[in-house]
């Protein structure tokens, strides 16, 4: 894929600059928000070449039982077995609590190594910053696999956050992988739009960073 303008506004529906384009070519991260009907919330978007080729960068994204390992304030993550879904829908428990026990208790003996259809469930706990409590949630994956772009969308089925959904898209370039990670969190705060935007942004490029670091180090 030739790194342009008009070649990301054609694979991932972004309108970016010249100099973002230059940027991105030096290896930089480039975040923004994007607003989104209905809300004072915005979507957050990260992109940035990482130094592996797709495969490598997919495995990363993939490697679910492990965000808590190097992605940033996951606290628990696991990927369970798609059969299970019916039944933890039927759970019941305080859905608002930051800490739901019966369900991690259940999902943990549901855990799989990895996904082996284009779709899968994924459930994490996130650390908010004091005072606020702790997010969790369950998201249905969904894989997409073209020949020069690989897509995983997700949207939440349960959890204590309002919404969350998003997606990360891969091009090659060259022997990098031109990666976007497009995110939209509302986690139901009591806090004004803006500080919850201010929030969103300010993790982007962490996400980002995280990626890359796991990436390099698979390679090694």
């Amino acid at each position: 894929m030739e790194l342009t303008k008009e070649s990301v506004e054609k694979e991932y529906k972004l309108k970016l600059t010249d100099q973002q384009i230059q940027e991105i070519k030096k290896g930089g991260i480039i975040r923004f928000l994007e607003s989104v009907a209905g809300t004072g919330i915005k979507s957050g978007v990260a992109i940035s070449l990482i130094d592996a080729p797709m495969e490598k960068v997919w495995a990363v994204i993939h490697d679910n039982n492990h965000f808590r390992d190097f992605m940033p304030r996951t606290v628990d993550s696991i990927l369970f077995n798609p059969s299970a879904i019916n039944h933890v829908l039927g759970l019941r428990f305080d859905h608002s609590t930051s800490n739901p026990d019966v369900l991690i208790d259940f999902i943990k003996k549901q855990e799989i190594p990895s996904m082996n259809t284009a779709t899968g469930y994924f459930f994490s706990i996130i650390d908010m910053p004091w005072p606020l409590n702790n997010r969790w949630y369950i998201i249905k994956l969904t894989d997409i696999k073209e020949q020069n772009r690989w897509q995983q969308s997700w949207d939440m089925v349960i959890g204590n956050v309002k919404s969350i959904q998003g997606s990360w898209i891969l091009t090659p370039y060259g022997s990098n992988t031109l990666t976007a990670y497009i995110v939209f969190t509302d986690p139901g705060f009591v806090l004004p739009d803006p500080l919850i935007n201010l929030a969103n942004n300010a993790v982007l490029p962490d996400i980002i960073r995280a990626v890359k670091k796991r990436a390099k180090k698979i390679q090694q």
